[in-house]
């Protein structure tokens, strides 16, 4: 699928394109991507966890610790970035070669007319102007696998419907700390439903998004202001097409039930083979699928 914004003069804003592009990726049929965690537990990739696995399972979660603190934080479930692009910094020094004026701030007019919806999510005061600041939390948002800043409270989404992560995270605070690492193999165990001393596919299957749950998850993700609905600045650049249609009382904003019955209706228009997937961004935890 291409996107105007995925395809920058300046190969330092690559990262930054593709990831304001995933959200209307995200609206044809999804890539079924490996689970990381269950990819590093699972040594012979059978797709099931055997009894020498799970009680090797400590060993190989400590090899996911990238920054040696000795637990496992959201960014470090996931496979390490390679398509990140700009470091925050960079980008700094990229967006605000735009700033004709060198008022040491850009306005929409300065920036090229494919990069004004990166000025809209990035201009968090909504006062016109991208300051240096607001383009690193940009960046630092960006460069996130969920596309947000990471933390316990952005990891529990993928925490609970992952029964693999659910089940390591025994305090359920968005972290695999170190007590948890060292007791992996008798969490993971709480998913043998049969007893057989093995985790079979079927005991491990990532659980599905409610409606409810991915219109909450929309709201977290991209109600910059939070009062609890969208408006058109804020719904992502794949879901703009639809806005109109999905505004059933014509306010300017989609609130809570606009954005279920929405959700509700794309789920519906997928293929037949697509439906369980979430037509909303991250309904599944990225990197987390089955």
């Amino acid at each position: 699928m291409f996107c105007p914004l995925c395809a920058p003069r300046r190969p330092v804003l690559l990262g930054l394109a593709l990831g304001l592009c995933a959200v209307a990726v995200a609206q044809g049929p999804r890539e079924q991507r490996p689970r990381y965690v269950l990819q590093t537990l699972d040594a012979d990739h059978d797709g099931t966890l055997s009894a020498h696995e799970i009680a090797a399972a400590s060993a190989a979660l400590r090899t996911l610790d990238r920054n040696g603190d000795g637990e496992l934080t959201p960014d470090e479930l996931e496979p390490p970035r390679t398509d990140a692009g700009a470091s925050p910094e960079q980008l700094v020094t990229q967006l605000m070669s735009f700033d004709r004026n060198g008022d040491g701030v850009l306005t929409p007019e300065e920036l090229p007319e494919r990069m004004r919806s990166i000025f809209t999510r990035a201009d968090k005061n909504k006062d016109g102007k991208l300051t240096p600041d607001e383009i690193r939390q940009m960046a630092m948002r960006t460069g996130s696998p969920n596309g947000h800043e990471s933390g316990p409270r952005t990891a529990s989404g993928m925490m609970r419907q992952d029964p693999i992560l659910n089940a390591l995270d025994t305090d359920h605070d968005g972290v695999i700390s170190t007590a948890e690492i060292k007791a992996a193999s008798t969490s993971l165990l709480t998913l043998d439903a049969d007893h057989d001393g093995a985790i079979a596919p079927q005991e491990m299957r990532v659980r599905q998004q409610t409606p409810a749950e991915r219109v909450s998850h929309m709201l977290d993700e991209f109600d910059t202001n939070k009062d609890g609905k969208l408006s058109r600045d804020e719904v992502p650049d794949g879901m703009r097409s639809r806005f109109a249609a999905a505004d059933k009382n014509g306010d300017g904003f989609l609130d809570s039930a606009e954005l279920l019955e929405m959700s509700a209706t794309m789920q519906q228009s997928r293929p037949e083979g697509n439906r369980d997937s979430a037509p909303t961004p991250d309904a599944q935890p990225k990197g987390q699928h089955d």
